[in-house]
Parts: C-alpha cells; structure tokens; sequence
C-alpha cells in the first residue's frame, strides 16, 4: 500500500486520485504517523455494502414495528423484575 506524507498528498492530489483509480488505497501520514487513508470510490462502495444487510435489516423490522407497541416503563420494570438473578463470585 502506498504511502504520502499530507503535504505530499496536498501538492501532487490529481496524480493520487490516478493512482486510487486502480484501486490501490493510499496511506497518509503526519510526522511518519498514520492518519488517513484515501481509497478510490469502488473500493469504498465495497467497503460500504458489506456491512449494509444487517443495518438494512434493523431498519425494516424498526419500519414494521407500530409506534403503540413499544414497551412502557410499568411493563419494563415487570420484565427486569421477572428476570433471574444471576449468581456471581469475586473468588472462584
């Protein structure tokens, strides 16, 4: 992986973009410290959709939910007071 201080990246940005378009992601860096890295947008777009099903998921079962369904304090009170303990000890 490639890599460039931010002043290089500053002075030579069209020639990096070029570079992303291949694909290849590139490391900047502050005082030889890692900070960011710039990623061509096909790779981000792979990036981004890999973590998507389980967020789209949440989403569609929060949309079917009604807005009258959701629990009351009373009744979640009822719930951790139905709960069991569970046993616990600092010496095992």
């Amino acid at each position: 992986m490639k890599t460039s201080t931010i002043a290089e990246a500053k002075n030579n940005l069209s020639q990096l973009i070029h570079q992303l378009e291949s694909n290849e992601a590139i490391h900047l860096t502050r005082h030889g410290k890692p900070v960011a890295v710039m990623l061509s947008e096909a790779s981000y777009q792979r990036l981004a959709q890999k973590n998507t099903g389980l967020f789209k998921a949440i989403q569609q079962w929060r949309c079917q939910l009604d807005a009258d369904s959701t629990l009351t304090d009373a009744e979640l009170k009822q719930i951790r007071e139905a709960s069991q303990e569970r046993e616990f000890s600092w010496d095992e």
